[in-house]
This record gives structure tokens, C-alpha cells and sequence, in this order.
């Protein structure tokens, strides 16, 4: 028999009234009449004796209590323990220090997921290199982290995956403004606050110092838009703005001002390398030899 059938009929005995009883349970009213008329045919007995609105328990209403209460306690406990036995997803998160990262990440975990359709992938942006290798080895959030500085706390494991270009760029109609000039100093530039891991990794080639500070952008993603707008210069990774300049909406710098930054894996020492962890490592090997 339907569960529900039960369920109706004590939310009627404690109501003592059909249409209270529906509210409470989110059904009309008819349908909970229905119910209790099924249960009064199934056992051929009155369960309630109706009296205008309200209805009272017969004594065979009392006496089917204490059963009705106890199949709906044996039918919810047995709902709790079956779900204990049902094939738990399992998951991966990934901690990652910078955005461009993804960039990368995309065509590894759609072969994961053609791979494993029941693993559960998770990519969290974290603000700074600290704050994802706070996340990932003290706080245990992630599994994996993504970091774009050479760096490596003790007790882990580490892998280099590639190097990323970091580069300056300006717009074609500030370029064309400026006479065609390939000095970074000559031009307004569009900071990052507090300087970014980019410019660190610059300090022993840039005196930002001497640039001429104009704007501050919280992401490369504004920093992007606002050197589009012929805003100023600014230092991006050079995967995010490939389309950029190949349609020559923006201009590159030469090289000597920009930098190879190293992207690793990081993770810990002990952690169990699953099948599922063991085909993401070598997917992005693969992958990082590919780009």
C-alpha cells in the first residue's frame, strides 16, 4: 500500500478535520478524503466518525494509531538506512591560484568526465598563491592545487605542467598615438592593487616605479577591457588574450618586458592516488606537452 495512505490518516487524527489535514500535507481536500476511504475499504472497518467539518476516531480509528504510527517510523528508517547503501559520487577538488589556469584545465576534465560520468569535479578560484595552499594542505579543502609561483611547501608533491607567458599589451589606436613606440614607460599604465603575483614575478626587470600609474584593476579580465579602451597598458597572460591578438584588437610588447611564469600541481605527500587521480595526473601530463 501507498505509504502516503498512512501518512494522511495520522495528520487526520491529529487535525480532526480534512481540510486542515491537506493544507498541512500540501493536498486538496478530496484527495485526503480518498485516502482515508481506502484505508476504511482495505480493512473493512470506520476509522473515523465524521461530524460536519470535523471527524473523530472511531475506536478502531485509536487502535490502527499505534500501527500506522509504527509503519511510517519502519518505513522512514528504512528509507535512511537503504540510502546509506547507494552508490556515493565521488569527487575531486581542485584548488587553482590564478583563472588562466582553466584555460588549460578544460579539455582534461571533459576527458575525465567521458571517463569517469560519476566523478564529481570541482574547480574553486582561490585569490592568492597563500590562500590556495592554506586551502589545500592546513584547511584539507582540495584535493589538488594549481599554483602559478615556484613554490612548494614541505610534505608535498609537486609537478611542473608548463609555463605560461606573461605579457604587456596596448591597444592598435593608443599604439598608433604613441608613435608606434615599443617602451612600456612612455604609456599610461593599468595596475593591479597591491601589485599581483604577475608584477612580483617582474620586479627585477620593471621598475614600476617609474610607469605611469593611471588606473587600478582588481582581475585581468578588467585590466583586458580597460586596455581595449585605450585606458593604458597592461600586463595579461598571453593565453587569455590569444583571439585578442591574432585579431589584432590588441598590440603585444616585445618579450624582453615579459615573463615565463611556471604553473605546478601541487598535492600531498600522503594523499591516496586513486585510479581516478592517477588518469587526471596523466591527462594533464599529456596535455601540458601538447600545448
Amino acid at each position: 500500500m501507498n505509504i502516503q495512505l498512512f501518512k494522511s490518516f495520522l495528520i487526520v487524527a491529529e487535525c480532526k478535520n480534512f481540510t486542515q489535514a491537506a493544507q498541512n500535507l500540501n493536498f486538496t481536500q478530496p484527495a485526503i478524503s480518498n485516502h482515508i476511504t481506502t484505508l476504511e475499504k482495505k480493512y473493512g472497518v470506520q476509522l473515523f466518525q465524521r461530524d460536519g467539518k470535523n471527524v473523530y476516531l472511531t475506536a478502531a480509528g485509536r487502535s490502527f494509531c499505534n500501527y500506522a504510527q509504527n509503519i511510517v517510523a519502519e518505513y522512514e528508517e528504512s528509507m535512511e538506512k537503504m540510502a546509506g547503501f547507494k552508490k556515493k559520487r565521488k569527487k575531486l577538488k581542485i584548488g587553482v591560484s590564478t583563472q588562466f589556469i582553466n584555460y588549460f584545465l578544460i579539455d582534461v576534465l571533459r576527458k575525465m568526465h567521458d571517463k569517469y560520468a560519476d566523478l564529481s569535479i570541482e574547480v574553486d578560484r582561490c585569490m592568492t598563491v597563500e590562500t590556495t595552499l592554506k586551502a589545500t594542505f592546513q584547511d584539507k579543502i582540495y584535493d589538488l592545487a594549481f599554483v602559478h609561483l615556484d613554490t612548494q611547501p614541505l610534505y608535498t608533491k609537486r609537478q611542473l605542467l608548463w609555463s605560461q607567458k606573461i605579457i604587456w599589451v596596448v591597444s592598435p589606436k593608443m599604439y598608433e598615438e604613441h608613435n608606434y613606440k615599443d617602451n612600456i614607460y612612455e604609456y599610461p599604465y593599468i595596475a593591479y592593487p597591491s601589485g599581483g603575483d604577475y608584477c612580483d614575478s617582474l620586479k627585477n626587470k620593471i621598475d614600476f616605479g617609474l610607469l605611469d600609474t593611471q588606473f587600478s584593476c582588481s582581475d585581468s579580465e578588467t585590466v583586458r577591457l580597460a586596455v581595449m579602451k585605450n585606458l593604458g597598458i597592461g600586463l595579461l597572460p598571453a593565453i587569455k588574450i590569444k583571439e585578442d591578438l591574432e585579431e589584432k584588437k590588441l598590440i603585444a610588447f616585445p618579450l624582453k618586458y615579459g615573463i615565463e611564469m611556471p604553473v605546478y600541481l601541487l598535492y600531498a605527500q600522503e594523499m591516496e592516488i586513486t585510479s581516478e587521480i592517477k588518469c587526471f595526473l596523466e591527462l594533464l601530463e599529456k596535455h601540458a606537452k601538447n600545448i
